[in-house]
């Protein structure tokens, strides 16, 4: 079914009043009707089926009805967002990306791909190989939250993709710690020394299967130096090496992505 991402919640009748690029997209894009039916994902993670009840093209305003009343008061928690991301597809193990910043046009594409995959939540990382100026880039919050907008919009995600601010590595896995505990935990390694066979890095011969959560690390354009494969390594995540060609950063988190998904929820 086609899926809109609100800012804001239906009023107490369960309406919600549409206009401006919104409307646009929907009545021009998506080409809905009254009596159209489609996805509506509302702030705080809820996912809820919705009409289109009533539409003025002259007034560029449209109002969409929701087929049942819920709510959520208060903003969830970094730990809760998390868990929250996934609340309508829970057959599907739960991914966060652990991303070291490359140049800002490969971040953009990593975050719209990580988005239409499902990942939960991606950690822009500050590594030694970033370059000057793309951590800066990143302080533009709007713009990835259009991108991840955007992209869960045109693929039909369900799962709330949330962005957290750029940090350190010791800060990412900290954060790490309290947002996703117990969680499989792996990067990327161009080298070969150190790694494991990705099965093993999720542990698949214990039985772990789909539901759980995984958080995946991917180097910048210069890859990931030794004393962060030591950092990591210290923090229980496992060195996968992939036995394809070189890849580049936007395409190995894409290809991680893909592989994990595979392993764990087949």
């Amino acid at each position: 079914m086609r899926q809109f991402v609100s800012s804001v919640s239906p009023n107490s009748k369960g309406l919600l009043e549409i206009s401006g690029k919104d409307f646009h997209y929907l009545r021009n894009v998506l080409r809905l009707s009254v009596g159209d039916m489609l996805v509506l994902s509302l702030p705080g993670g809820l996912s809820q089926e919705s009409t289109l009840c009533k539409v003025d093209d002259g007034a560029k305003k449209l109002t969409l009805q929701v087929c049942s009343s819920q709510s959520k008061d208060g903003a969830p928690s970094d730990s809760a967002a998390f868990s929250q991301a996934q609340n309508v597809g829970a057959s599907r193990s739960r991914l966060v990306l652990l991303q070291f910043i490359p140049k800002p046009p490969k971040m953009e594409l990593i975050v719209r791909q990580a988005t239409e995959c499902g990942v939960a939540a991606i950690v822009p990382v500050i590594g030694d190989y970033t370059q000057g100026g793309s951590e800066k880039a990143l302080q533009k919050s709007d713009r990835f939250e259009r991108i991840v907008r955007e992209a869960r919009q045109q693929s039909g995600s369900l799962v709330a993709t949330k962005i957290f601010e750029p940090r350190k590595l010791s800060a990412a896995l900290d954060l790490i710690d309290e947002i996703a505990p117990g969680a499989l935990k792996a990067f990327l390694y161009e080298r070969t020394e150190k790694t494991v066979p990705l099965a093993a890095a999720l542990e698949l011969e214990k039985g772990r299967r789909d539901n759980d959560a995984c958080v995946y690390a991917v180097g910048s354009e210069g890859g990931i130096s030794p004393s962060e494969c030591e950092l990591f390594l210290s923090r229980g995540f496992k060195a996968v090496h992939f036995n394809t060609n070189i890849l580049r950063c936007e395409t190995a988190a894409l290809y991680a992505a893909a592989a994990i998904q595979s392993a764990l929820d087949n």
